[in-house]
């Protein structure tokens, strides 16, 4: 039982990027976070494992950055944007009134309600723009500071991590 629990854990070091210098799972991280904090909504996924592909980056660790954006984080993040959003542009986000569930089918509604949809997304748009950036690279300096100090005081972990993997004689 003991050595099944330790190729897991082998396993899961190899495809969290361990093994990688602290700079590129630093930059992995950052690109997932950007992505996740990116206007982008819905295409972080995709978007995400493109840009693994093409750096070579891990592809668990860019997808695990997307992360931070998810339903229990959005409920904060998306006014908070807009709130910026609107900071930077002056544009003024218009009061919504909730539309009946039936109203939602029918384009006048939407067409009587482009101002407000126009506002809300110039400001949002802006606002998880300047999150993404910031948010990238918050992560990337600070992540790639910190697995490096870990790393420094404590050596024998990467040693380990790396004689996991290696077959027993």
């Amino acid at each position: 039982m003991r050595a099944l629990l330790e190729k897991a854990r082998s396993r899961f070091r190899a495809v969290v990027g361990v093994h990688e210098k602290p700079e590129r799972i630093a930059a992995a991280w950052a690109l997932g976070v950007a992505l996740g904090l990116s206007p982008l909504l819905g295409l972080h996924t995709v978007i995400a494992l493109l840009f693994a592909l093409a750096f070579r980056l891990n592809k668990v660790d860019v997808l695990l950055g997307t992360l931070i954006i998810n339903p229990w984080t959005i409920t904060f993040y998306f006014p908070t944007a807009v709130f910026v959003g609107r900071r930077i542009t002056g544009v003024r986000v218009p009061r919504f009134t909730i539309p009946h569930p039936e109203e939602v089918l029918h384009a006048a509604m939407w067409r009587d309600r482009a101002p407000w949809l126009r506002s809300v997304l110039l400001t949002w748009g802006l606002g998880a723009t300047v999150f993404a950036v910031i948010g990238g690279g918050v992560t990337y300096f600070a992540l790639s500071r910190l697995i490096a100090y870990h790393r420094r005081r404590h050596p024998h972990h990467l040693e380990q991590a790396h004689n996991a993997g290696e077959p027993k004689g």
